[in-house]
């Protein structure tokens, strides 16, 4: 029988259930020396020699290169999505009449765009209530959320490529503005502040940094490509293969995030990760819902972030590691051996019906292992200390066992 693995949320998940501060102290160093598993089979992606952009890379340079490296010819396709815009189809063709109105005689993309821009700036007061374009439209007033969603209408509406951002104004705090594609140039339009800039000079809008986009940057081999939480992702998976192997590249650009936006194929079992990766997204909640099925993660030991651990995902700190996610098809979790088994160490997950705790785990403090409905064995060392209430929200049946069970293939299938 194939090993299976359930998702682990670490109390970092502030996004989804309950949790506790991810500081020092949730990293562990292994009580005994230990080696990540390698994968029976070695299907790493290879290091193609892509760019990589380092922390010092600025948002603004790195959005105007990964915009740069997409092609000409799918740009259209990229911003013809209208993303997470709120709007009815009376509503689009009512914006859409009085920016063909407004736009008459005028030729040129710059022209029109410039046009449009200037309407929103002088137009549109700053004012809290509904963002969705039309209502920002008929009320004349928004935030930059508004004034951005209202913008990237009108321009999507006579067929001038835009897109919505949101990031960090420097120093005031998150914001939202648009990016612009005319006559082959693309531009930076901030019309909350009056701002427009041509993208390829990145220094003359030092104080917007973006950190997602609201379209699909690429797509390759049934693999989809944005851009969040500042980093190149991996957000939609076409396959239906039993194995993936996550892309280390894309446009020429090393691809650092994987953090599904749809839910992947439940044909695929088995996942491989290289040493690209180094983030699973915010609270890992793009596999927490959208990978449902998966049973196993491989990741590459050249990677400097995380390693895997029979399934288990774990971030890396140097010698410490800090148990991070389990794929959510697992029945069977055997840890890797941590002093302490702090509270929701594994929180929230009704696939797992087996947990082995590895010799060297000291202590399981109360919650622990809490709302896994169906838990019904946990094979724990005799010196180990459970605390009362360890165990909570798990099977009737549930039982403790207690020795040295790890390694014993019997129990993990």
């Amino acid at each position: 029988m194939k090993k299976k693995f359930l998702l682990l949320s670490f109390v970092a998940a502030a996004l989804a259930f309950a949790s506790c501060s991810e500081d020092e102290t949730m990293f562990q160093t292994p009580s005994e020396e230990l080696v990540p598993e390698e994968p029976t089979r070695s299907l790493f992606p290879e290091d193609d020699g892509s760019e990589v952009f380092s922390n010092s890379t600025s948002p603004g340079l790195k959005a105007r290169k990964l915009l740069e490296a997409v092609p000409a010819d799918y740009i259209k396709e990229m911003t013809d999505t209208l993303g997470r815009a709120n709007i009815t189809d009376e509503q689009y063709a009512e914006i859409q009449a009085f920016t063909e109105e407004l736009t008459a005689g005028l030729t040129t993309e710059k022209e029109k765009y410039d046009k449009c821009f200037k309407w929103v700036v002088q137009n549109i007061k700053y004012e809290y209530g509904d963002n969705d374009p039309y209502p920002v439209f008929i009320n004349r007033k928004g935030i930059c959320q508004g004034y951005s969603n209202l913008l990237f209408i009108m321009l999507h509406s006579i067929d001038i490529p835009a897109f919505v951002c949101n990031g960090i104004l420097n120093p005031i705090g998150g914001h939202a503005w648009n990016y612009v594609y005319c006559d082959g140039k693309w531009y930076v339009s901030d019309p909350t502040n009056n701002g427009s800039y041509v993208m390829r000079l990145h220094t003359a809008y030092p104080n917007l940094l973006p950190s997602s986009f609201d379209v699909v940057l690429a797509k390759k081999d049934g693999v989809w490509f944005n851009y969040t939480e500042y980093n190149l992702n991996v957000c939609k998976i076409e396959s239906n293969e039993e194995v993936f192997v996550v892309p280390f590249s894309v446009n020429g650009y090393r691809v650092t995030s994987l953090s599904p936006t749809v839910e992947i194929s439940p044909n695929i079992k088995e996942m491989y990760i290289g040493k690209n990766i180094t983030t699973l997204g915010e609270a890992y909640v793009g596999l927490t819902y959208n990978a449902p099925n998966l049973e196993y993660i491989y990741i590459d030991p050249e990677n400097t972030a995380f390693a895997s651990y029979l399934g288990v995902v774990y971030r890396k700190d140097g010698n410490e590691y800090q148990l991070t996610y389990i794929p959510g098809g697992m029945k069977c979790v055997e840890l890797m051996p941590m002093e302490t088994m702090y509270k929701n160490t594994i929180y929230r997950h009704d696939g797992v019906e087996t947990l082995i705790v590895a010799p060297g785990t000291k202590n399981i403090e109360a919650w622990g292992v809490e709302n896994c409905p169906n838990l019904k064995i946990a094979y724990v060392p005799e010196d180990t200390e459970i605390a009362e209430n360890a165990f909570m929200g798990v099977h009737p049946d549930f039982q403790i066992i207690r020795g040295d069970y790890t390694n014993i293939p019997e129990i993990r299938e």
